[in-house]
């Protein structure tokens, strides 16, 4: 098709390709979700060259009106394909979007010499390149495949990775330390891997060099250590510069206030007397990762 049915104003493919790669590893960071969509003009071969300018500019101006100023639309080569990436949006939000603007261009009269077709792609990883996107998508939309106002998926890249997750407990006592290692390696938390190792006392912990990670750094740990005690490690912890990569939960036998009021001060995110029920550990830590995943 000549290259004058390709619309001007906005984004074409070859420009998209950096932006996308930019979107899909910020969605990996932000644990969120973004939503392609791909749009093929039904019927594209007919007409003369200006009847399918006049449509192809039509349809442009249209989408446009419609999107969100953080959504970006653009327009693929071959001119009888478009696409638009929905930041934050899911597959279902974005059906129910087509579903809307179908239903405006069947209905509107001035809209009667345009038919479409189109094909949703939910991603939530980085297992997919642009390339492979836009052929996979184009696959679906194939002349003679889907009839015309139908709205097809692409699979493939909706499962959320795994996010690596470090556990340290540090306990004095082997027994307990045992115990909470048991409890913790038997959580199923969706969508976390959890690592854990234990340390006897604070200063072995330092030396692991284990928190120096850049991974999410889940800390389980007494008040009263030897060789570094937990309120010396809180403070170690909260003045590097990631430190809010750490959920610190500090277990105490002090049930007063101002053991728990230095303890919060000093930036832990969890006060914990003993002795305490396990169940309640569990719940604590179930918690705190369902709130890190909304």
């Amino acid at each position: 098709m000549s290259k004058l049915i390709v619309a001007e104003g906005f984004m074409q493919e070859h420009e998209v390709k950096g932006y996308f790669e930019i979107l899909r590893e910020s969605v990996i960071r932000s644990r969120s979700t973004m939503t392609a969509v791909f749009f093929k003009l039904a019927n594209s071969s007919q007409g003369t060259d200006i009847e399918r300018i006049q449509v192809n500019h039509q349809i442009s101006a249209f989408l446009k009106s419609k999107i969100r100023k953080t959504d970006l639309l653009f327009q693929l080569a071959d001119g009888v394909h478009w696409g638009i990436f929905f930041l934050q949006s899911s597959e279902v939000e974005v059906k129910a979007f087509l579903k809307r603007i179908f239903a405006i261009l069947k209905q509107e009269r001035e809209y009667q010499q345009i038919a479409l077709k189109a094909s949703i792609t939910e991603i939530r990883n980085n297992s997919v390149n642009f390339e492979t996107l836009l052929e996979k998508n184009k696959q679906k939309l194939a002349d003679g495949e889907q009839p015309t106002w139908s709205i097809e998926q692409v699979t493939d890249y909706s499962v959320q990775p795994m996010e690596q997750v470090k556990v340290s407990i540090i306990e004095q006592n082997e027994i307990f330390r045992k115990v909470l290692e048991t409890t913790i390696n038997h959580l199923d938390i969706p969508h976390f891997n959890l690592e854990v190792a234990t340390y006897e006392d604070g200063y072995s912990f330092l030396q692991s060099d284990s928190y120096k990670t850049g991974h999410m750094h889940l800390v389980v740990m007494n008040d009263i250590l030897p060789r570094k005690n937990g309120l010396e490690i809180l403070h170690i912890l909260r003045e590097m510069p990631n430190e809010k990569k750490f959920i610190i939960y500090m277990m105490s036998e002090r049930n007063s206030e101002g053991a728990t009021l230095n303890a919060y001060e000093g930036g832990v995110d969890d006060f914990i007397v003993k002795p305490f029920n396990l169940r309640l550990l569990e719940a604590k830590i179930r918690r705190t990762f369902a709130r890190f995943w909304l």
